[in-house]
C-alpha cells in the first residue's frame, strides 16, 4: 500500500515539472535501440530518473534494507528488474548480478554513492561493471529550480509542484578494460568529478 501512495504521489507531482533536458539524444539511443549500458545518478536526486526510466527495460541495484524494500516495491510496480545488494561492499553477488542484467540487455541504474553515502562519493561498483561488460556509461544529473531537500544524508530532493528542471547526461563513456589497480581508482576518480560537476552545473543553473 505505502508503494502504491508512493507512485501514485511521485507521477502527480513529477508531471507538473517543466524539465528542460541536455544530451538527451544519448540517452535515447540507448533506450530506443535496446542497447545496454550503465546509467548512474546521485542518490539524493533519483527521484527523477527513475520515474522517468519507468517501462523502459529498466534495472536497478536496491539495497537489502527496509527502505530499500519501498524503493523495491516502488520500481518493480514501474517495470524495473530489482536486484538487491551493495556493490559499494564488494559484494560479489551483487556484481554478478550487475553483470548478468547487462548481458540480458538491461538500462542498468545505479546510485554511486548509496545505499549510505557519504554524499556524492562514487563507489566502484557501477565502473567496474561497465568496464567489465564493456559497455557505455551515462551519467545522469537533475537540477531543480525549487525543491524540498530532506534531513537525510543525501538531501534527498522533492521537486515542488510546478517547478523547472534542468536534466543534463553526459556520456556515454567507456571505461578502459586494461586499467585496474590504482589506476581504475584514478578513474573512478575522475568520474566522481565529473558527476559532482554535472550536479552542480545543472543546480546553478536552472
Amino acid at each position: 500500500m505505502r508503494a502504491l501512495i508512493l507512485r501514485i504521489a511521485v507521477s502527480i507531482v513529477l508531471r507538473t515539472v517543466s524539465v528542460r533536458w541536455e544530451n538527451r539524444a544519448a540517452l535515447d539511443t540507448c533506450v530506443a535501440q535496446g542497447f545496454p549500458c550503465v546509467l548512474v545518478f546521485w542518490h539524493g536526486s533519483m527521484l527523477f530518473p527513475w520515474w522517468y526510466l519507468r517501462r523502459r527495460n529498466g534495472a536497478a541495484l536496491v539495497s537489502m534494507s527496509k527502505d530499500g524494500q519501498l524503493l523495491a516495491d516502488l520500481l518493480e510496480a514501474w517495470g524495473y528488474r530489482v536486484l538487491r545488494g551493495s556493490s559499494s561492499r564488494g559484494n560479489k553477488e551483487a556484481m554478478q548480478s550487475m553483470r548478468d542484467a547487462l548481458t540480458d540487455g538491461h538500462l542498468l541504474c545505479v546510485t554511486p554513492d548509496g545505499p549510505r553515502g557519504p554524499m556524492h562519493e562514487m563507489k566502484m561498483g557501477a565502473l567496474r561493471a561497465a568496464q567489465t561488460m564493456e559497455v557505455p556509461l551515462l551519467m545522469i544529473s537533475v537540477g531543480y529550480r525549487r525543491c524540498w531537500r530532506l534531513k537525510s544524508w543525501d538531501r534527498f530532493e522533492v521537486p515542488v509542484p510546478f517547478t523547472r528542471a534542468t536534466v543534463r547526461v553526459a556520456g556515454p563513456l567507456r571505461i578502459d578494460a586494461g586499467l585496474e589497480g590504482e589506476a581504475l581508482d584514478e578513474q573512478r576518480e575522475e568520474m566522481e568529478k565529473l558527476l559532482r560537476a554535472e550536479y552542480r552545473a545543472v543546480t546553478l543553473g536552472v
